[in-house]
Order: structure tokens, then C-alpha cells, then sequence
């Protein structure tokens, strides 16, 4: 059962984000402030092996390859739009010994070991993923991710403010009725997903910018 009612399945997300393709860089207005927070907070300086569920245009990505992770440090993204995927490994080129970006259907488990990783980032991705299938994901990151290794998420979530409560009450009800308009994506709370024995949650705010809210979660995987 869908918990929320909405989200995309991994099929529609792709074919959606196939159409979208460089639109979505459009976002980094009301995003940058929550990644900024992300990165503050993911302690990547330390990373030495990457994942990313999502990377989108790879924007993010060659932030952290060029400003924040080690020379040494390996990064794998994996996204179901064959579109992301291919922007994704333009914008990464200049990385390409250490970094990579897979297609992937959306079937799970995800393309990485067991312990293969010491982050787990998903930026903007779990507010456009049904409910289960999302909590199913949560249980991937924890398998991939060394013992104290870090999730690190972002997403839209609901406001707190005025201004930021009407757009996301406005944002949510745009997504029930016509959820390909918003990319699939509505106000979720990352918080739900954790609930688990097997994290600590270390970072839980949110994030305001232009009135849009966005919740920025990092957790820790218990040894």
C-alpha cells in the first residue's frame, strides 16, 4: 500500500525526467541554499567512496568532485532516465577515472555491494518516489553504506512559515491531481523513512528559500 497517495513509480520517473532533461538545473534557485546545508553537514571532505541515487543533470556531483571530495575518493551515480544519464556523464567527463553514472531501471537492489560506500546522497529524489518503494530504497542505502557511513538526503517538504505553508499546500495539491505538471514530485517528511532501528538521525531541518521549504536529513548508519 501507498502510504502518502502519491510519488511516481521508477517507469513514469523516467519518462517524465527524460522529458524534462536540462530543465531541471532551472530549480538551483530555491535548491542551492538546501544543498549548501548538505554538503556543510555530510562531512564529504572525509568521503572516500560516493553514491548517488539520482543525480539529475550531475550538478551536484561536480560540485562535490571539484570543490569537496578527495582526489582519491570514487563516486557512482545511478539514475532511470536515460536522458539524466547522459547530461550526468557530459558534465562529469573530466572525472571519468574516478566517477560513474549508470541507467538503471529501478529495480531493485541497487547496482553497488554490500558496505561499498560511506555516503549515500539523494537530492530531490524521495519527494517524487511512492511512499514503499521509497522505503525499500532506505534499506538499499543501509546495505551499500559502511557502519557509520551517512545518508545524506534533500527534498521538498512542508513549510513552515506562511509564505512557504501556501506553496507547499498549493505544490501538494497540484501533485494529486496532476503530478506529471510538478515532475511527480509533493512535500514528503524524510523523518518517516528513518524510524528503523538501524540509524541514527544526526541532521534534520528545513530550509527555506524563495518560500519553497526544503527538509536536509543526514544519518548514520548504527555499527
Amino acid at each position: 500500500m501507498n502510504r502518502d497517495g502519491g510519488g511516481l513509480s521508477p517507469h513514469i520517473a523516467a519518462r517524465v525526467y527524460d522529458r524534462i532533461g536540462r530543465f531541471q538545473d532551472t530549480q538551483n534557485t530555491f535548491e542551492r541554499p538546501a544543498l549548501d546545508r548538505l554538503i556543510a553537514t555530510g562531512r564529504f571532505e572525509t568521503a572516500t567512496s560516493v553514491f548517488e541515487l539520482g543525480p539529475g543533470t550531475g550538478s551536484l556531483a561536480q560540485r562535490l568532485l571539484s570543490d569537496h571530495l578527495a582526489p582519491t575518493c570514487t563516486y557512482l551515480g545511478v539514475d532511470v532516465s536515460a536522458r539524466m544519464v547522459e547530461l550526468s556523464r557530459r558534465r562529469l567527463t573530466a572525472f571519468a577515472d574516478r566517477a560513474k553514472v549508470l541507467h538503471i531501471d529501478g529495480t531493485l537492489p541497487l547496482p553497488a555491494p554490500d558496505r561499498s560506500a560511506d555516503r549515500f546522497i539523494a537530492a530531490y529524489v524521495f519527494d517524487l518516489l511512492q511512499h514503499d518503494y521509497a522505503a525499500q530504497v532506505i534499506d538499499e542505502a543501509h546495505r551499500l553504506l559502511i557502519p557509520s557511513g551517512l545518508a545524506c538526503l534533500t527534498s521538498l517538504t512542508h513549510g513552515q512559515s506562511i509564505l512557504s505553508r501556501l506553496i507547499s499546500q498549493g505544490w501538494q495539491g497540484i501533485s494529486r491531481v496532476a503530478p506529471r505538471l510538478v515532475g511527480g514530485c509533493r512535500p514528503i517528511d524524510l523523518r518517516r523513512l528513518f524510524d528503523s532501528d538501524g540509524w541514527n538521525v544526526d541532521e534534520n531541518v528545513v530550509v527555506e528559500s524563495w518560500g519553497v521549504p526544503s527538509q536536509v536529513l543526514v544519518a548514520s548508519t548504527r555499527p
